[in-house]
């Protein structure tokens, strides 16, 4: 399948576009973060780039669609020369049409696009203008969108250097001296444990604790990777003869849309469909998207926290939310609870379930600012988009 161009020409440089954006608590561990995160095999990243002006991130890249180290990101470079620290815009390049979005002074994991039709890079603009809340719009001049702006790309771009791509790969020489470290200093450890003398006193057998449970969020799907790979997965249904689609839900293992018969005959189906009734038919969409694994080092909010966060983004954005409190479990442990049974008793459960008009990426910025919140499932019908999911509170 041809790839899609991730590189733009802005004067005599070449710069990366398509990046995959993803927060790091400092520049400094920005690095090893991106790495830990390229690892995953979904992803097929070989490339990355560290922010270090601005917000702390770290980008994804790869050889394969052209990019190359040494090579600058558009998208950070934008974020940090442009005053304003929340703004979407569009820029005709050289390749396409190039769309970019900051909130609070950070890249959107999905804000770095280069459509290759202005059509497609118009759509989404108006999608994310339904949001509101923008300090700067940018727009071709063409388009005569109200209170934004036409500023020239060439001219937006800052002479410092910053977000360069590297190679995730090290040095091939780095893990073979760290195992001869390694070897050498357990040897060392071996030789003052257990000196080579006749008379070597036995020692106790002390039990040793367990390690601590992990943390029930940790390792599943980011709130923004699953509701991305949910969105382009819904958008993916296929139109059935004589069916008109009535919902579609969307989890971690995939989407599945529902039918509704109008006219048609159930010998039209094709075969990969569920017949669940005469009227009614269910299809099974795959996630072609990535889905990035959190690292579950979150400290979840207190109850009131996440009560006034919810119902204020709720009545801020026309949502309409629900909270229900899941029941606290005894405090002793049964012995046949399992590890994340005994980790998630530690932290009160919050069913949490979001939706309205709103487009899904409005959802993934609200939702996505909740610590400790995990998305299970997607939803769309004609009354909007609604996520649903567990919020761990302290």
């Amino acid at each position: 399948m041809e790839q899609p161009p991730a590189t733009i020409r802005i004067g005599k440089e070449n710069f990366a576009v398509g990046l995959f954006w993803q927060p790091a608590p400092t520049a400094v561990l920005a690095a090893r973060e991106a790495r830990i995160v390229a690892a995953k095999a979904e992803l097929a990243a070989d490339l990355f780039c560290v922010r270090k002006r601005g917000v702390p991130q770290f980008g994804l890249g790869q050889r394969k669609v052209g990019h190359k180290v040494g090579m600058r990101a558009i998208a950070p470079a934008l974020a940090s020369a442009i005053p304003e620290s929340t703004w979407v815009g569009v820029f005709p390049t050289d390749r396409g049409w190039l769309y970019v979005m900051v909130r609070k002074g950070a890249v959107m994991p999905d804000g770095d696009v280069l459509f290759k039709t202005e059509q497609e890079a118009r759509q989404r603009l108006r999608g994310e203008l339904s949001i509101g809340d923008w300090d700067v719009i940018f727009a071709p001049p063409h388009w005569q969108m109200e209170q934004s702006r036409a500023d020239d790309l060439a001219d937006l771009i800052p002479a410092q250097s910053d977000a360069r791509l590297r190679s995730v790969a090290r040095n091939p020489l780095a893990p073979v001296l760290t195992l001869c470290g390694l070897a050498a200093a357990g040897f060392g450890v071996w030789m003052i444990v257990f000196p080579p003398a006749s008379d070597v006193p036995s020692v106790p057998n002390v039990p040793v604790a367990p390690p601590p449970p992990p943390l029930p969020w940790h390792a599943q799907p980011t709130v923004g990777s699953l509701i991305s790979a949910c969105e382009r997965a819904i958008e993916k249904t296929r139109t059935l003869p004589g069916f008109e689609i009535e919902t579609a839900s969307c989890g971690p293992t995939g989407a599945t849309a529902n039918y509704r018969r109008r006219w048609g005959s159930v010998a039209w189906l094709p075969k990969n469909s569920v017949v669940t009734s005469p009227d009614r038919v269910s299809l099974a969409v795959p996630l072609s998207d990535p889905l990035v694994r959190r690292t579950g080092e979150e400290e979840p909010p207190t109850i009131e926290a996440l009560r006034r966060q919810v119902w204020g983004a709720a009545q801020t954005y026309l949502l309409d939310s629900e909270l229900n409190e899941q029941a606290r479990p005894s405090s002793s442990l049964l012995p046949s609870r399992t590890v994340p049974e005994a980790a998630a008793s530690a932290f009160r459960v919050v069913f949490l379930s979001v939706g309205g008009r709103l487009p899904p990426s409005a959802l993934s910025a609200v939702l996505g600012r909740i610590p400790a919140f995990v998305a299970e499932e997607v939803t769309w019908q004609s009354a909007g988009w609604r996520v649903k999911g567990k919020a761990y509170v302290r």
